[in-house]
C-alpha cells in the first residue's frame, strides 16, 4: 500500500475548520448518509474488533419527544433544532457478533462471565467508534454537535429497556451553515504539554 496523507484543506475540513454547530442548514440529513458513513467508519480499529457502537437514529417525532424529555434543560432547544438526531450507544452483548468479526468462544465466554468488565470493554471501544464517527460524519460534508448532558438511565429505561443497548452519547447533525453558533473557538493545549517522551 502507498502511503496517502490528506492535504491541508481536507486536514482543515476534519480538525481545524470545523465546528460543533448549534446551528444547521435546512437541508435534511438521509438516512443513506448515515449508512454510508458507518460502513466507512466501521473499519476503525477497536480492541479485539469488538465494534461495539450502535446508533440510533431519532427520525420520528416521538422518538425525538423522548431524546428531548432525557436532555438537560440547557440542551433542548439544541437537540429540538438539530436536523437529525442520533444517540450513540454500546451494545453490552457485543461479544454475540464475534462469528462475525473475528472474535473467539473463549472470549465470548469470558465476556459472559465478567459483566463489569464487559461494560468496561464496550464503553471504551463505544466511544474509540464514536471518535471516528464524528470525523467520518464530519468527512461527508456534516457537522456534529456531541451532547453529554443528558439522563443516561431515563434514556436507556425510555429507548432501549428491550435491548442491551446503552446510551453513552448525543449527536446534532446537519448540513453546517457559515453562522455555526459556537462561540469564537476556545484554546487547545499543545503537544509541549499533551505530549511526552518518557
Amino acid at each position: 500500500m502507498s502511503t496517502f496523507v490528506l492535504d491541508a484543506d481536507a486536514r482543515a475540513t476534519l480538525f481545524t475548520d470545523a465546528r460543533s454547530n448549534v446551528h444547521f442548514s435546512d437541508q435534511p440529513v438521509s438516512m443513506d448518509a448515515v449508512h454510508d458513513v458507518w460502513d466507512l467508519i466501521k473499519w476503525g480499529p477497536t480492541a479485539n474488533n469488538t465494534v461495539p457502537l450502535r446508533l440510533a437514529a431519532a427520525t420520528s417525532d416521538d422518538a425525538r419527544a423522548r431524546v428531548l424529555e432525557h436532555a438537560a434543560e440547557g440542551n433542548r432547544a439544541k437537540v429540538e433544532a438539530a436536523p437529525l438526531v442520533l444517540v450513540a450507544a454500546r451494545d453490552e452483548r457485543f461479544h454475540d457478533h464475534f462469528a462475525l468479526t473475528g472474535g473467539s468462544e473463549t472470549a465470548a465466554a469470558r465476556f459472559d462471565s465478567d459483566p463489569e468488565a464487559r461494560t468496561r470493554f464496550a464503553h471504551t471501544n463505544a466511544m474509540l467508534q464514536t471518535g471516528y464517527l464524528i470525523v467520518g460524519l464530519r468527512a461527508a460534508g456534516l457537522a456534529v454537535r456531541p451532547l453529554g448532558g443528558f439522563d443516561r438511565a431515563g434514556l436507556d429505561a425510555d429507548m432501549f429497556a428491550d435491548s442491551p443497548w446503552r446510551s453513552e452519547v448525543i449527536l446534532l447533525v446537519g448540513y453546517p451553515t457559515d453562522e455555526h453558533g459556537a462561540g469564537d473557538r476556545k484554546g487547545r493545549i499543545d503537544s509541549t504539554l499533551a505530549v511526552k517522551e518518557i
